[in-house]
């Protein structure tokens, strides 16, 4: 069958993708191969515009073991296509230059969207309040506070936040919290944290008797996986009666929540770690109330 480890080495040596990103590469192609084993397909150059249509279809039909519900979300979709369009690139590169990448040649649903998605902030605001379990809310109010990637927030330990305080400029002291985290490529970066999460922060630690460095444990007593942080806020949204909610798509807010308020996007891309600039850029399609709070506040300086 398929020898997915050369391109996967190449991936992990040239473009020093992260280890969780090299293990989702890995079960993506290695989904596709069930499937083209099933189909008799066993080459790269047996993969055809009908294969990748047969395989669309099947990811749509196919049961999810997470949610019990038929067919795959478009983003997953797209995640597991790009993943194959990647590899048959690699192997075109690497030796059979007459390979031809049916996933190259056609345009369709299945491309990843890269609009941003934020959560809208009503539905923030609920979730948040029916989150009784004080790890589940300092986890998912740190996200929303931090930008981190769900991989990142799950390196956390209870001291990877450093705390301090600054006295405003009304006299009044404010908390704060900072720290660093191993993001993609390997590549170091600061986040910081705002008084209220800090609140919540420092209230979970003081119920926590156990000696385990993680920030974030199971009910096993062991760090938090990928997995289990997107079940638990599934389950939340359960409570809430939501759809479930993409746990990247609280990043989204995040960065949403900066733009419409006028940060600095230089400043952006350095907090979301972003390597391109257009990434950052796509957030600064600003909300209709922040377009329109800039407009009556400058008609008001134009006609004084």
């Amino acid at each position: 069958m398929f020898n997915f480890e050369p391109f996967l080495g190449d991936l992990d040596a040239l473009k020093k993708a992260s280890p969780q990103t090299i293990r989702s590469y890995r079960h993506d192609l290695r989904l596709f191969e069930d499937f083209a084993r099933q189909r008799l397909v066993s080459e790269p150059g047996q993969i055809s515009h009908t294969v990748i249509r047969e395989y669309v279809t099947y990811m749509r039909e196919k049961v999810n073991p997470r949610t019990g519900k038929a067919g795959l979300a478009d983003t997953s979709i797209a995640r597991r296509l790009a993943a194959l369009s990647s590899f048959l690139e690699y192997t075109r590169a690497t030796g059979d230059h007459n390979l031809r990448n049916p996933l190259k040649e056609v345009k369709g649903k299945w491309q990843r969207n890269s609009k941003p998605n934020p959560v809208d902030e009503y539905d923030i605001d609920m979730l948040l309040a029916s989150i009784s379990d004080s790890r589940d809310r300092v986890l998912f109010s740190l996200l929303l506070a931090s930008g981190l990637r769900i991989s990142e927030v799950r390196q956390l330990n209870r001291d990877s936040i450093q705390l301090s305080v600054e006295r405003q400029p009304n006299g009044k002291l404010r908390a704060l919290g900072s720290g660093e985290v191993v993001g993609k490529g390997g590549k170091r970066r600061a986040f910081y944290v705002d008084d209220q999460t800090l609140r919540a922060y420092t209230r979970y630690l003081k119920t926590r008797k156990d000696n385990d460095p993680a920030l974030f444990i199971s009910s096993r007593n062991q760090r938090m996986s990928v997995r289990a942080i997107q079940e638990r806020l599934g389950h939340w949204c359960k409570v809430v009666g939501f759809k479930h909610i993409n746990v990247h798509r609280l990043r989204h807010t995040y960065a949403t929540r900066l733009a419409n308020n006028n940060i600095d996007s230089i400043v952006l891309k350095d907090l979301m770690g972003h390597s391109s600039f257009a990434t950052t850029q796509k957030y600064f399609k600003l909300s209709d109330s922040t377009l329109a709070r800039g407009y009556f506040a400058a008609m008001e300086r134009a006609t004084k």
